[in-house]
């Protein structure tokens, strides 16, 4: 039997009433609990069920980009020399930054990427992360979004 390790999932450990030990699963991104055991078939299910309505739930808008993006080869792959990728360190801090950029933009949908206006909100954005954590903060998080639209 081949065991797969599937992102985003969320376990939590409880003691109950009893003693006895019990662990909860969560889809991390929509919250749903999973029922069963991972390897389950009515886990996978679930956990497919949970995976598509976020990717539905988001389409069309910069979360589904950003999805998109650290599921991509280029996120994945092993750092250069042997591969296209990102080191681990990077994609860490990277997915820090990114999750600040989904809370600010995430329901931002893909269209208003064409109009030249919102440069202006990346920018004031930037001036207001820079008021409350440094430039430095401001500028990394601004590069990841750049490299973002880049990919994309």
């Amino acid at each position: 039997m081949v065991k797969a390790r599937l992102k985003g999932v969320n376990t939590v450990s409880k003691i109950l009433a009893d003693g006895t030990l019990r662990k909860y699963y969560y889809h991390r991104a929509t919250g749903r609990q999973l029922p069963g055991q991972p390897g389950d078939p009515e886990f996978i299910q679930a956990y497919a069920s949970a995976n598509a309505a976020f990717v539905q739930h988001h389409k069309g808008t910069l979360n589904s980009l950003i999805h998109s993006w650290t599921l991509s080869p280029r996120w994945t792959d092993a750092p250069p020399p042997h591969g296209n990728g990102y080191a681990e360190s990077t994609r860490r801090e990277w997915r820090r930054m990114l999750s600040a950029v989904e809370k600010r933009f995430g329901s931002m949908p893909l269209g208003a990427l064409e109009d030249g206006r919102v440069l202006q909100d990346f920018l004031k954005w930037r001036m207001k992360v820079a008021t409350e954590s440094g430039t430095r903060e401001a500028d990394n998080r601004l590069s990841v979004l750049s490299a973002l639209l880049t990919w994309a």
